[in-house]
């Protein structure tokens, strides 16, 4: 066969080969389900978010999938990555909300975990997700300095959730007496038990409460007594818990628990996905963000939005996403637990 011949037919196969290839990229997802998984109940502020991506998302991804909200609640979050990383299909078929522990356990806490943050891949997020203390109307709590008067009763999900690791470091670094009772998995029950007074405050996402309980601010029913991480609170007077904190070093290791509000309702794919369908996922994610379709219905469901990139939250976690020994030690013995 002559040299001319032999490159005469590898320029033809490629050329049929790359059509083929494009059509399977664009046919990988059609007549398939997306399952989008949500590490808390369904009515929680992470689930509000993920029903309102899940609405829109499969319209930007080539061959139009459907989508299915998948809620997976326990240990704080932890469960539902620990899913993800093992046992989800590595396909791209399978996402998941980067629940707040997503940052912190698997530093305080590696054994408890089955998961490395660095080999998941962000899609991007739809909103920043701050939280602030709460405090039912009855239990006599206005401000900060009647947290350090009385014990009062708060309710979080877990011991290793970010809802329990913030009262308890108010405690020690403010003097706070919040006695804190875990085993809520999500803002639905916590603030059902609110309702009944069985609990007096708990730590709740801001966009949570202006999305589902608007009426209740307005009429002092439910006070918010300070913001938990980086964005001040919209509401004249209430202080940001870091801003107190004296010790430079104390305020790292808040910072560090704060974290996870700075990404919010953030998205992520599975370690091992191939880079091809990230980049589809991706694309389909801000695409989704910055429709106006999504846009109106955040809007409509009281839902902020502050979208960022996938590759803007890799950005991100490679600059934040590795505490200093001392501060995983110390935050770790908040805790109660240790690497």
């Amino acid at each position: 066969m002559s040299g001319l011949l032999f490159k005469a037919m590898i320029g033809a196969a490629l050329f049929c080969a790359a059509p083929a290839r494009a059509q399977t990229d664009s046919d990988f997802y059609r007549r398939k389900n997306i399952r989008l998984i949500v590490g808390s109940d369904a009515g929680a502020g992470f689930s509000a978010y993920a029903q309102l991506v899940g609405t829109f998302f499969g319209r930007h991804v080539p061959g139009e999938p459907t989508v299915s909200v998948e809620h997976m609640p326990g240990a704080g979050g932890v469960n539902s990555l620990n899913y993800l990383a093992n046992a989800a299909p590595r396909d791209g078929t399978a996402f998941a909300v980067a629940m707040p522990n997503f940052f912190v356990t698997p530093w305080t806490e590696p054994k408890s975990v089955r998961f490395d943050p660095a080999q998941f891949r962000f899609l991007g997020r739809a909103s920043e997700f701050g939280r602030v203390l709460a405090a039912w109307h009855t239990s006599g709590v206005k401000t900060l300095d009647d947290l350090k008067l009385k014990e009062i009763a708060l309710g979080a999900s877990s011991r290793v959730s970010t809802t329990s690791v913030s009262p308890m470091m108010m405690n020690e670094m403010l003097g706070t007496k919040f006695k804190i009772i875990t085993g809520y998995t999500g803002t639905g029950p916590t603030i059902l038990a609110i309702e009944k007074g069985e609990l007096a405050a708990t730590t709740v996402a801001w966009s949570t409460l202006t999305s589902l309980h608007q009426k209740w601010l307005d009429d002092g029913t439910l006070r918010i007594i300070a913001g938990l991480d980086f964005a001040q609170v919209p509401i004249p007077g209430v202080p940001r818990v870091r801003d107190l904190i004296k010790d430079e070093k104390q305020r790292a290791e808040w910072d560090f628990v704060a974290l996870p509000a700075e990404f919010g309702t953030a998205f992520v794919a599975a370690p091992g996905v191939p880079d091809d369908r990230v980049k589809i996922l991706r694309a389909a994610f801000e695409a989704t963000t910055r429709s106006p379709q999504f846009i109106a219905e955040a809007k409509k469901r009281n839902l902020d939005l502050s979208p960022k990139s996938g590759g803007e939250l890799d950005a991100l976690f490679r600059q934040y996403g590795s505490p200093t020994p001392e501060i995983i030690k110390d935050v770790a013995r908040l805790m109660g637990v240790g690497p």
